[in-house]
């Protein structure tokens, strides 16, 4: 579906310097574009209403308005709906628990590695497209892998599991009218079979993709993969 992995980013932060890095760091991940930046949480209000960004980076310090309150707003019924993610230096419990209860999907802790952050941004790629544009639920299984896409660890992505690769394969899922199998998916990505076959069963581990056999009229049962 053309355009609909685009996920457009305010970046919130009263450091230039900061907000300097994440504006490069954002728009280096495949499927990610900043749309604005926001020194102050007035300004960050009024640019959540005109760019209506799907995602905002936060921060707790902003020298008008607590980082908290701005998050409290942005879920006001007159604010276009927008998604937040923390980026903050303050590590006490109480700051996190307070993001949390004001609608934060994650909270990163400064100084923030552009790896993690590359890493956050996929799983929330990834999770938003595991809801699909109805947003309805038949198995509590299906509500637990969304979390679990979500609010995976940091672990870093091993060596053969490159980002840009697992995007295609995520997106090229995404896109399919039908489930996939790794021969299919190779065809359409531009990867081998084994190449194809190694990211499915990665992506399939991690709980991003669901897997199944199909039963041919003849022949090995063949392992087909799907993105809810």
């Amino acid at each position: 579906m053309p355009g609909a992995a685009e996920h457009t980013v305010l970046i919130v932060d009263d450091d230039p310097v900061v907000t300097t890095a994440l504006h490069a760091q954002v728009n280096r991940v495949p499927g990610f574009r900043v749309v604005g930046i926001a020194h102050t949480g007035q300004v960050a209000l009024a640019a959540a209403q005109r760019f209506a960004p799907r995602l905002v980076l936060l921060d707790l310090h902003l020298p008008d308005l607590p980082g908290l309150e701005v998050a409290h707003r942005l879920r006001r019924p007159d604010q276009p709906p927008a998604d937040v993610i923390v980026i903050s230096g303050r590590r006490e419990s109480a700051a996190v628990r307070a993001a949390m209860q004001r609608g934060a999907l994650y909270y990163l802790v400064k100084p923030t590695r552009a790896a993690v952050l590359e890493q956050t941004l996929q799983r929330y790629a990834a999770t938003v497209a595991q809801l699909g544009p109805d947003g309805s639920f038949v198995e509590q299984q299906e509500i637990d892998r969304v979390f679990r896409s979500l609010h995976l660890d940091t672990a870093p992505r091993a060596k053969s599991i490159a980002a840009a690769t697992e995007r295609a394969v995520l997106d090229a899922l995404a896109a399919a009218e039908d489930d996939l199998s790794a021969y299919e998916l190779a065809e359409t990505v531009g990867i081998s079979r084994a190449t194809a076959r190694r990211y499915l069963e990665h992506l399939a581990e991690c709980g991003q993709v669901e897997a199944r056999l199909r039963y041919g009229p003849t022949g090995r049962p063949q392992h087909r993969y799907w993105v809810r």
